[in-house]
């Protein structure tokens, strides 16, 4: 299946390559196979506008994975996604996958829902909307916990070892939602 990660040298992005070993690769920083940021982006130029057209799944994990980032960069994340969507609904790209978290719904204990929160709520919709637009797949997962090093996850607070995904499930749970 041809694929396309967004934000692949990020700490979801590296893992999930292991999954899609031959996507292309496409991120902020050095080693994506086309390096720019989200806001940059021109889906109508190459390589992106062969690249979608010919995708089967586009999964997208370049946005902030901080709570606390301030309020502008999570809108910005919101336009940025707005955009790729926009992209991926013109072709009908079969399958997309976006970024959303169980801060779009804070569980008991957790501080009240930020500005984050409600941008994963935002992403969930545009799965909706893309859904409904296209009849193609697009889902908004709710990803928990993805540690750098799993050697963090022993020295966290229990709260965040409760929401702690493996690998595996982080594997799991993209392929459930992608159908596959």
């Amino acid at each position: 299946m041809k694929t396309i990660i967004f934000g692949s040298e990020g700490n979801v992005g590296r893992k999930v390559r292991e999954i899609f070993p031959d996507a292309f690769r496409v991120d902020r920083v050095a080693g994506a196979d086309l390096v720019a940021e989200m806001h940059d982006l021109d889906y109508t130029a190459e390589p992106l506008k062969s690249r979608l057209a010919e995708a089967d799944i586009v999964l997208h994990f370049a946005t902030s994975a901080s709570v606390d980032a301030p309020d502008s960069i999570h809108y910005q994340a919101v336009i940025d996604a707005a955009r790729l969507v926009d992209a991926c609904q013109r072709i009908p790209v079969p399958r997309v996958l976006l970024p959303s978290s169980d801060w779009a719904d804070p569980k008991p204990g957790w501080v009240p829902i930020q500005t984050y929160g409600h941008s994963k709520r935002v992403f969930e919709t545009m799965a909706a909307m893309y859904r409904h637009s296209t009849g193609q797949r697009c889902a908004a997962l709710r990803i928990g916990w993805v540690a750098n090093n799993p050697e963090d996850v022993a020295r966290s607070p229990q709260w965040l070892q409760d929401n702690y995904w493996p690998n595996q499930r982080l594997f799991a749970e993209i392929r459930s939602a992608l159908d596959l």
